[in-house]
């Protein structure tokens, strides 16, 4: 019997009954122009051999000592990553400080991609998953790109450099799991060096709000939600 979070299958998403309802749906939510550039997009990745595809996480190998909390792998789209962003900053007062980006369950790496073009001068992924993790180096060096980092790691017991400036969680594990990387954000606060900003896709634990500093939330219209923090 598998202990995987139920969560955990999300490969349902690589139908084309599923792409063609969610074409339609950026038609009717966003018009023709952009959902003409998201097909542009993926017509890019497809002929360089980028794989974002979602994936069930039941049978890969995964490494620490959480391995049953992890949830469904689903890639951040570079339009969403674009607008969480633009969110984001209309929280603060200031701009941010682009240093190094953080992806914890970043899958294959599709956030921590996005991120290098919105001048981030370093990303980085937080991956438990050894075979997605292969799958996020292979993007990483297929699009040559530098200063991009996917790790093979237990989120649990990851340190994030001193200068991160934004940490990304698109409802990567449950709360076991948050609890712990809460709770080493705050011991590792005092060392930071700029302003830290948590963005959370699809929250399905709450125990953020009572550590770190709400900004705000949005509900987009596909229906995914983000909460945005100050650690």
């Amino acid at each position: 019997m598998r202990k995987t979070h139920i969560n955990a299958d999300m490969s349902h998403e690589n139908r084309l009954s599923y792409q063609f309802g969610e074409f339609l749906d950026s038609l009717k939510t966003h018009g023709i122009f952009p959902t003409i550039r998201k097909i542009g997009q993926r017509f890019y990745y497809k002929v360089k051999g980028i794989d974002f595809a979602t994936q069930n996480i039941y049978d890969l190998t995964r490494t620490g000592e959480y391995t049953e909390h992890g949830t469904a792998l689903v890639s951040t789209s570079k339009d969403f990553f674009a607008q969480l962003m633009s969110d984001l900053e209309g929280f603060i007062p200031k701009p941010i400080e682009k240093n190094v980006f953080i992806d914890y369950g970043s899958g294959k790496g599709a956030a921590i991609i996005h991120a290098k073009s919105f001048g981030f001068k370093k990303t980085i992924g937080i991956e438990f998953a050894k075979e997605l993790n292969d799958i996020a180096r292979e993007n990483i060096k297929k699009l040559n790109l530098k200063n991009i980092e996917s790790l093979y790691a237990d989120a649990t017991t990851y340190s994030p450099p001193k200068d991160v400036s934004v940490i990304y969680l698109f409802n990567p594990f449950d709360v076991v799991v948050m609890e712990k990387v809460i709770e080493n954000l705050k011991k590792e606060k005092q060392n930071f060096e700029n302003d830290v900003y948590l963005i959370y896709g699809n929250a399905s634990c709450h125990v953020i709000e009572n550590n770190l500093q709400l900004l705000g939330k949005k509900v987009y219209p596909s229906g995914a939600t983000a909460d945005f923090y100050k650690v």
